[in-house]
């Protein structure tokens, strides 16, 4: 399989038309995308999506083709630029995608939202639906709603559609992801192929390992259904998206039991395509690769949109020119070949992993797990949720507060952790332990001063050189090879160790197992 990752280029004046497109729920807006000849339509990126960054267009290349090669019809996108549509609309970029539109002259849309909006069912509680990003959701209910029960074929469509979206690993796919198409007089024809790929948990957070890291780990949580412990998400403070983070930690596990148990034939032919898939990339890894675009922006900020949707969606402009400077310094540089490694071998352990889901006789997920950890070890990336919390079980208190530092990132979140990791055994790169402890004022509260125990000596770290360090993880992707790695800064190599455990960095394999005590 050969994807095309050329660009192509429109003006924004020789546009034939202006396609609108209405979003509801959480993330509310219209967007106008200006059609070309062939029915082409241009995909801006735009400046206020959540962690939006270059690869979402990447994404929608890569997905598109892939889709389209091995499972179900779909249409191909194209990295494009169309000159003057910045200008014009402000809040979008112009360079994004273009894709052929899925419908013709003579037919609409009509998404899964809207189709129950119009047609209520009892299965589906249709107004407790909002769409919130970097969420899974649970359509076991959409499946038995009655239109799918009474249509079989468009049933098994659909489930084939959202097997694939698992394997994508589709943080965003919501109801209006999904539509049919239909006449004028509304009845439905067919359903649409598959769009929409951007955000796919592989290709998001290039500049931030860690938050990368939690949203893949989220997308396995989800696929096994473990129950949801009372702590896991106390870090979120809005209880409406609690609740929802709570369903969606656990849906794909009940999409997939679902589909298996009532779709036995669909499952079969989306196993047997899934295998085919498996066989090329382990034996023609490069040939999934992304292939750089030298014309196309090359930099990631996965907070970029913060200032964008202060700006364009809140209207504040003083609260967009804070955040452009607060988060303007975290650009960085995409490294395609290192990222193209992990996506593959991330890919093929949702693979393993969905194939011991579906298969008739379930195999062992520990070995499957057992398998990804000696590929990403091959490729050089250390899962760093497993080496570095295995060894010693973590307080609930030590693991609320690195799930809320892998959620924000923030140093607040930061000094959180530090303080629930007083006298934890650590080890520096070099295998040597050492514990600290937070110095107590007069007031009774913590100085923001850490005290080394190093056994044989005592030193003291800062919060000043810790913040520094933190700063400069944030502009590094990929491995940190060795403490200074991180700057050249008083008690690095006490940092380090602190860094690794809370899930911020990458460490060579065998600094790993150093300081994890082997």
């Amino acid at each position: 399989m050969k994807i095309n990752y050329e660009t192509v280029h429109f003006n924004y004046a020789d546009r034939i038309s202006n396609l609108t497109a209405e979003a509801v729920g959480v993330v509310k807006g219209e967007k106008h995308f200006p059609v070309y000849s062939g029915n082409r339509i241009f995909k801006p990126l735009s400046k206020s999506k959540p962690f939006s960054t270059p690869l979402f267009a990447y994404a929608e290349v890569f997905w598109s083709n892939v889709i389209n090669e091995y499972f179900v019809s779909a249409p191909l996108y194209q990295l494009a630029f169309c000159l003057g549509y910045e200008e014009e609309t402000q809040k979008y970029y112009d360079y994004g995608t273009v894709v052929p539109r899925i419908y013709n002259k003579d037919e609409q849309l009509l998404n899964l939202l809207e189709f129950f909006r119009k047609y209520l069912d009892k299965k589906v509680d249709i107004d407790q639906y909002e769409n919130y990003c970097m969420m899974f959701y649970d359509y076991t209910d959409i499946l038995e709603a009655s239109y799918f029960q009474n249509h079989e074929d468009m049933a098994e469509q659909l489930a084939m559609q959202i097997l694939v979206s698992v394997l994508k690993g589709d943080q965003n796919y919501h109801y209006e992801n999904i539509a049919f198409v239909c006449n004028k007089k509304g009845e439905i024809l067919r359903l649409a192929p598959m769009i929409d790929h951007e955000f796919s948990t592989y290709f998001m957070f290039p500049d931030n390992s860690a938050q990368h890291m939690y949203w893949y780990s989220e997308l396995i949580r989800s696929m096994e259904g473990h129950e949801v412990q009372d702590y896991e998400y106390d870090c979120l403070k809005n209880p409406k998206e609690r609740q929802m983070m709570e369903k969606s930690a656990v849906c794909l596990h009940k999409n997939l039991v679902y589909i298996k148990e009532h779709y036995p034939e669909v499952t079969g032919k989306f196993i047997k395509k899934l295998n085919c898939l498996e066989h090329d990339l382990e034996e023609n890894p490069s040939s999934f690769y992304l292939q750089e675009n030298i014309e196309y922006p090359g930099t990631a900020n996965s907070y970029a949109y913060m200032s964008g949707k202060a700006r364009y969606k809140d209207h504040d402009e003083e609260k967009a020119k804070l955040l452009e400077k607060k988060y303007s310094s975290r650009e960085k540089k995409i490294d395609f070949h290192v990222l193209s490694v992990q996506i593959v071998q991330e890919i093929k352990g949702i693979i393993r992993l969905l194939k011991v889901m579906l298969e008739k006789e379930n195999g062992n997920w520990d070995k499957v797990k057992e398998k990804n950890d000696e590929d990403k070890a091959e490729a050089g990336f250390t899962d760093r949720k497993i080496k570095a919390y295995d060894k010693l079980k973590l307080t609930d208190e030590q693991q609320k507060v690195l799930d809320a530092l892998r959620q924000n990132g923030v140093e607040e979140t930061l000094w959180s952790a530090i303080a629930a990791f007083q006298n934890y055994p650590f080890r520096t790169a070099s295998g040597l332990p050492y514990q600290y402890k937070l110095k107590i004022g007069k007031d009774g509260t913590y100085n923001k001063e850490l005290l080394i125990d190093r056994r044989e000596n005592s030193k003291t770290l800062s919060w000043s050189s810790i913040k520094m360090a933190f700063q400069n993880c944030r502009q590094i992707s990929g491995i940190v090879k060795r403490p200074k790695a991180l700057g050249d800064i008083r008690g690095i190599s006490y940092i380090y160790p602190l860094f690794w455990k809370f899930g911020l960095i990458e460490v060579p394999e065998e600094t790993a197992k150093k300081m994890c005590g082997e």
